[in-house]
């Protein structure tokens, strides 16, 4: 295992558990922790605040045709959202959609490659 050098001040450990967090404890514990693992999952975790940050632009859906009243009240969520800075944590979506995505890079990472 490549020792950290640019970011010897990050504890694998933590790199470990976004990673567990993201895929599952298996997954993480098979990665070996380098340089260029901390540089993937940093951007991982990156696209993914992107893309929560995009969904939670989104009303939720009505599951009717959605009349006036329904429009302002999910209005008003969202700029209570907005205002309070709520919903920080990675949406279930995006972090499917970035495990899908970044699962080999990771892995080959992992291995110098």
């Amino acid at each position: 295992m490549a020792p950290l050098i640019k970011y010897k001040e990050v504890s694998p450990q933590y790199i470990k558990s976004i990673l567990a967090s993201f895929f599952n404890p298996a997954y993480a514990a098979s990665i070996r922790i380098n340089d260029n693992v901390v540089e993937v999952v940093w951007e991982m975790v990156s696209k993914s605040k992107e893309c929560t940050k995009a969904l939670n632009l989104v009303p939720r859906p009505a599951g009717f045709i959605p009349g006036a009243s329904f429009v302002a009240m999910q209005l008003a969520k969202l700029g209570q959202r907005l205002l309070a800075h709520q919903d920080e944590d990675i949406a279930n979506t995006c972090k499917s959609a970035a495990s899908s995505a970044y699962s080999t890079r990771i892995r080959m990472a992992s291995h110098g490659l």
